[in-house]
């Protein structure tokens, strides 16, 4: 009996240890190709009072994910052009949990880059908790691609204090 017993002790253990590492969002880095088109670098408030959280990052919330208002839009500083490399070989170095939908669309202080063609990627976090917003917007505001969220929020913080005259 004592032999059973620890049997399934052991084996609960491990459907536990699998049920709980198993169901972890993939890591996901930027590659510079990527992010080769950008042709500057904002950081910008967006008010966003309206920004939905999600009760868990999972299923897919693609349907769910808001288009961007350019008119909630205040530029607080931009990057100059010579340190935009610099920035994005930081971005390339932070792991995000791809695909991790915490909130419907961005809110707060952001980053914002900007591709030639107009289209745009934005970089949140929300200083409450580490989740955030990370994802590609085209030019007239629709959602391109949601990325996840960065996998700890000092990678955002790094991003804009060592980056931007602003710090947070």
């Amino acid at each position: 009996m004592k032999k059973i017993s620890k049997l399934l002790a052991i084996l609960i253990l491990i459907c536990s240890l699998f049920i709980f590492t198993a169901c972890d969002p993939s890591p996901f880095y930027f590659e510079h190709e990527y992010l080769a088109d950008t042709v500057s670098i904002e950081l910008i408030r967006y008010d966003n009072p309206e920004q939905k959280h999600f009760l868990s990052w999972v299923p897919d919330h693609t349907a769910d994910l808001k288009s961007f208002d350019q008119s909630k839009v205040t530029v607080l500083e931009t990057l100059h052009e010579n340190k935009i490399p610099d920035f994005i070989d930081t971005l390339c170095e932070y792991d995000i949990l791809y695909k991790y939908y915490a909130f419907d669309t961005p809110n707060g202080i952001c980053i914002k880059l900007n591709d030639s063609n107009g289209d745009f990627l934005i970089v949140s976090c929300n200083e409450n908790s580490f989740a955030g917003y990370i994802g590609k917007f085209y030019s007239n505001g629709e959602v391109a691609d949601f990325i996840g969220c960065f996998s700890a929020l000092k990678y955002f913080e790094t991003l804009v204090n060592d980056h931007f005259q602003m710090k947070i």
